[in-house]
């Protein structure tokens, strides 16, 4: 009977620290919390980094970037701004670098500082390949198929997509075209995607080139030998080349309308 009296009582004991050493680690926590809700969320250390910095002459007071021919600078202005004057080490880089990115034509930003006075940007941006039309608007795009900004008149000549999921397959099109390197495909004008299959090409003398849905390459291929063979007051008179057939095309003249 002495002896399970005794195990009880070191159970009990056990059980007893246990309990003890839980609040211990409870009231450990809650210190924390407190330190961090008083220092912290009380910015009193940052009073004092402020207050050290502005002595020093380690506050932010300029800023340089790389060439930027599309990411709108004076934006880029109004965001640095706001930190001119605020000490080098309490800029958050983090959250700078997240508001740069959130800017149309950025596609990345890298940020260093001098931990002095200045803070360097590289701004890497979106380069168009073509122009997306949505909503009767149009928009450039790149070849992520990220649709970037919407496109401004004067501005370098693209192809215009459209078509539903045309974005989709834009940037294999445009692959295409880009391997063949012949110059009969520098004037693509207009690229319409049909039933979300198969391209419609629009050249920028009205031609319009209908293309297979599987053999893309090959139709293009029979575009370029068919326009060789023939002078340019012939290609003048083409309203349209069927080329959906690999076996033939078939061509629609406008003086038959």
């Amino acid at each position: 009977m002495r002896n399970n009296y005794n195990k009880k009582k070191i159970t009990f004991i056990s059980k007893f620290k246990l309990i003890k050493y839980l609040l211990i680690f409870l009231t450990f926590i809650l210190a924390l919390f407190y330190i961090y809700d008083y220092i912290l969320e009380k910015k009193i250390y940052r009073e004092i980094i402020q207050e050290f910095s502005e002595k020093n002459n380690f506050v932010l007071t300029s800023y340089e970037t790389n060439e930027l021919i599309r990411v709108d600078k004076s934006k880029v202005s109004k965001i640095m701004n706001k930190y001119f004057g605020k000490s080098i080490f309490l800029i958050p880089l983090k959250n700078l670098s997240k508001e740069i990115s959130e800017l149309n034509w950025v596609n990345n930003v890298n940020l260093s500082n001098n931990f002095k006075s200045k803070i360097s940007l590289e701004i890497l941006e979106y380069e168009p390949i073509g122009l997306y039309l949505f909503n009767d608007k149009i928009y450039y795009f790149s070849k992520e198929g990220k649709i970037i900004d919407q496109y401004k008149e004067n501005d370098k000549n693209f192809t215009i997509f459209s078509g539903k999921n045309a974005l989709n397959h834009a940037v294999n099109l445009l692959d295409i075209v880009k391997s063949l390197q012949s110059h009969e495909l520098d004037n693509i004008r207009e690229a319409h995607f049909i039933n979300e299959r198969r391209w419609n090409l629009k050249i920028s003398n009205e031609l319009l080139i209908l293309l297979s849905e599987k053999h893309i390459k090959s139709s293009l291929n029979s575009f370029i030998k068919l326009l060789n063979q023939l002078d340019e007051s012939e290609i003048l008179l083409i309203k349209s080349i069927d080329l959906r057939n690999r076996d033939k095309a078939i061509i629609n003249f406008k003086i038959n309308d």
